[in-house]
């Protein structure tokens, strides 16, 4: 598909995402989940991006829930994880005010923090152990706190491994990148002054990307945070370079 007519697919798939919004406001969530599912799929079908899913498949995808840990790198990350499972992303706060993905952010159950509000953490945390006790869906942080250009991971911050100790949660490392003609790219990065829409002309102009998620073994939280951070860290990274 050429650059125009995914532009034209994309907007009617936009206008998709308002009305099954203004649906799912009176729908189950478990049903509201699979309707967002189903809408990460076809995104990723119109932008003709292919996913490879390797490592700990079974794990990822079966019944237990964990404290999914996993490198950031664009805004397709959440739609590329929601699309193979549903699962509940904490999310930087100004993912509210992004036009429909904000809207299905937020019906989706997402956990937002304020990463500038050190005082925000405590609440989160505490959102983040409710959803485990109540809840048997897995939750995904991205602990560098910003995306990267996708060619390296970024340092951990440990604060949200906290809850993994507290909900006495396995935590299970993803790690995410991207190829263009089976090479490492930055096309679909989404850092430092690049806007939404920026990035959405970059990723339409390829019908060459393929993202492959690697799902590692995993991990009880029984270092100290810091030194769990670190060993996460160092185990994505290696699946990255």
């Amino acid at each position: 598909m050429n650059f125009i007519f995914k532009s034209i697919l994309m907007a009617l798939h936009l206008l998709l995402a308002v009305i099954l919004c203004a649906t799912m406001i009176i729908l189950p969530r478990n049903i509201t989940h699979l309707l967002i599912q189903f809408w990460a799929k076809r995104l990723l079908r119109i932008l003709e991006i292919k996913i490879t899913l390797t490592g700990e498949v079974l794990k990822f995808l079966g019944k237990d829930s964990y404290l999914i840990v996993s490198n950031h790198i664009s805004w397709l990350d959440i739609p590329v994880i929601f699309s193979l499972k549903p699962v509940t992303f904490v999310s930087a706060t100004d993912v509210k005010t992004w036009p429909i993905i904000g809207m299905l952010a937020k019906i989706s159950g997402a956990i937002f923090i304020d990463r500038n509000r050190k005082s925000n953490l405590p609440e989160v945390i505490q959102a983040m152990n409710h959803h485990f006790k109540n809840e048997k869906q897995s939750i995904c942080i991205f602990p560098e706190g910003v995306t990267s250009t996708g060619y390296q991971v970024l340092p951990f911050k440990s604060s949200l491994f906290q809850s993994a100790f507290e909900a006495d949660k396995l935590l299970l490392p993803l790690s995410i990148k991207y190829k263009e003609n089976n090479v490492l790219t930055n096309r679909t990065s989404f850092h430092g002054a690049t806007s939404l829409l920026q990035s959405f002309k970059r990723v339409a102009k390829s019908n060459r990307i393929e993202v492959v998620v690697d799902i590692g073994h995993p991990i009880k939280p029984s270092q100290s945070r810091k030194d769990l951070s670190l060993k996460l860290q160092e185990a994505i990274a290696l699946k990255i370079n």
